[in-house]
């Protein structure tokens, strides 16, 4: 009979392979909660940090004259925190905290994932180099108390040395396509079209510059290495590295 035909035929032509549901594609939403995950460990930890002391600053819960710089403070009073805590306030929520956080995520990913960081502990290594030559170099254009926020600073020398890292890298600014080593300046050009003040950006180019200078430039030129990692930072961080981009 006819109907016995049709669905012999049917049967012939979509066979079962065909007609079962495929298996569900993986999820792969960039959700914040991944995209955070994914950051490299040291990133995160820095992300967290600064957004962390932020909230607690806004809701009035720290007080935020007890993260500023102050040399006089910390030389007399024993403050020493202060030196580290001034890297991790920008100020109160903002759009241009929003800027410098995206800023240091992108760009601190990018640089605690580039080759001359291979080694446990080179990152970290960088980071507190950049802190401490930001404290001092501060003190030195602001005597006698320092530049009371640095982490404006800390962000750009670390965009800095991204762009000698990856000179010829294309990025977009404002439809504008620049390469890397072109980027901190344009930033600065910016800021002084927008009235803003650039010494701050200045002072991370100059603390970023000093470390490219003896971490490469010295070592090519003249055949002798000033900037080691020492070995206790390397033993510290090899036990939370684990070779994937989240740590």
């Amino acid at each position: 009979p006819r109907p016995k035909i049709l669905r012999s035929l049917r049967r012939l032509s979509c066979p079962d392979s065909l007609t079962s549901p495929s298996p569900p594609l993986p999820n792969m939403e960039n959700t914040p909660e991944q995209w955070y995950k994914n950051l490299p460990i040291l990133t995160r930890v820095g992300l967290t940090a600064i957004f962390g002391v932020t909230v607690l600053v806004q809701l009035q819960i720290l007080d935020q004259m007890l993260l500023y710089l102050n040399w006089p403070l910390v030389i007399n009073q024993l403050q020493v925190w202060r030196l580290l805590t001034s890297v991790f306030f920008f100020g109160t929520f903002s759009f241009q905290f929003l800027f410098q956080l995206y800023f240091f995520s992108s760009f601190s990913s990018k640089l605690e994932q580039n080759e001359i960081f291979e080694q446990p502990g080179d990152y970290l290594f960088f980071l507190l180099c950049q802190i401490l030559l930001l404290d001092v170099v501060s003190l030195v254009l602001a005597w006698p108390a320092g530049f009371p926020m640095l982490g404006p600073s800390l962000v750009f020398a670390i965009l800095y040395y991204w762009s000698r890292r990856e000179p010829y890298a294309s990025l977009s600014f404002f439809s504008f396509t620049i390469k890397g080593y072109q980027f901190p300046f344009a930033l600065c050009f910016f800021q002084l079209l927008i009235g803003g003040n650039i010494w701050l950006d200045l002072l991370g180019l100059a603390t970023g510059h000093i470390y490219y200078f003896l971490k490469e430039v010295v070592p090519a030129e003249y055949n002798r290495t000033l900037i080691k990692t020492p070995r206790f930072l390397v033993n510290f961080m090899a036990q939370y590295t684990t070779g994937s981009p989240g740590g």
